[in-house]
Formats: structure tokens, C-alpha cells, sequence
């Protein structure tokens, strides 16, 4: 377990400058693709695995910020194969580093959760909204991107634009 860490240490050094260096491109696309990774990250125990989160985590905020351009392809990949990783050891992050920002964690996971199509978002959000109303604190507060998601789903179905995302909406009113 120390060489894990010892590793993803490595690891998050090397993505910082790379991220420092507008470099981070390939890197994102590479880890996007680590699927076996993430499926063995359940396997250790969060003491150790949320210094791998970390690694998620600033690649989101590089995103976010615009240091890190990579196809919306790649971004939903990212997010597809580490989100549920980073939702499952954000909140020991939080506690384990001071250095961790959740705001700034928070702020860059909704930029780039935004910068996906409409379709995607539904995917992501949904299955936050669902985890954010099960675990609360211990699970990134993503509002602001549901928000605005919601505002600019709700709106484009009374537009003339079809965006052809077969994104579907359900009102429903509950009697006071």
C-alpha cells in the first residue's frame, strides 16, 4: 500500500507539471482510458486509493480552467471511468488534505461536467443528484452545474432547435 502511494505521489507531481507546461492533453486521454484501474480501485482501502482520486481531481480542475484541451469525447471518458472513484473518496480527501480545495475541486468538476453535450450531463448529473441526495457532504457539491443544466434542458424544449439528444424531462406538480 506505501508503494501506491508512493506512486500516485509520483504521479500527481508529474501531472502538475505537465498541466504547468499545457502538456496534460495525452495524459488525460491515457488515464481516461484506464478502466481495469478504476475497477480495482474499489479493492483497496480509501486511506490509500484517494491519493488516486486526487490525480482526477486536478485534471477536472485543469479542464475546468481551460489548461487542459482534450476532445468532449475524452472528457466524458474521464469522467465515465474515475467519477464514481471520486465520489467515493472525496469526502476522505477532504479530510486527509488540507491542501485539497472542495471549492475548487467542486467548481472544476461542474466546468467540465458543463462542457460535455446536453445528453451527457443528464448521465452524469443524474447519477450525482442520486448519490448527493444519499451521501450529502461526503459527496461533491455539484449544484451549480445541475443548475444550469437543468435551465438549458428545461428551455431547449421550447426552442425550434432540435439537437437531436433525446433528452426527456418529466413535470409533474404535487398537490399541496
Amino acid at each position: 500500500m506505501a508503494e501506491i502511494t508512493r506512486e500516485a505521489d509520483n504521479l500527481q507531481w508529474i501531472v502538475d507539471i505537465l498541466i504547468e507546461k499545457r502538456m496534460a492533453n495525452d495524459f488525460v486521454k491515457l488515464w481516461a482510458d484506464q478502466r481495469e484501474l478504476a475497477e480495482l480501485h474499489s479493492k483497496i482501502p480509501t486511506m490509500y486509493r484517494h491519493e488516486i482520486s486526487r490525480i482526477t481531481a486536478q485534471a477536472c480542475i485543469a479542464i475546468g480552467r481551460g489548461n487542459i484541451l482534450v476532445p468532449k469525447e475524452s472528457r466524458f471518458l474521464l469522467l465515465s471511468t474515475w467519477l464514481d472513484a471520486l465520489y467515493e473518496d472525496f469526502g476522505w480527501m477532504r479530510r486527509a488534505y488540507k491542501s485539497v480545495d472542495k471549492k475548487l475541486v467542486e467548481d472544476g468538476l461542474s466546468r467540465t461536467i458543463l462542457t460535455l453535450s446536453l445528453r451527457q450531463q443528464q448521465i452524469i448529473l443524474l447519477n450525482w443528484f442520486d448519490r448527493y441526495l444519499n451521501k450529502g457532504d461526503d459527496c461533491p457539491n455539484i449544484q451549480r452545474a445541475f443548475e444550469v443544466w437543468w435551465r438549458r434542458a428545461f428551455i431547449r424544449q421550447y426552442t425550434d432547435v432540435e439537437d437531436g439528444s433525446q433528452l426527456q424531462i418529466t413535470v409533474c406538480s404535487y398537490p399541496n
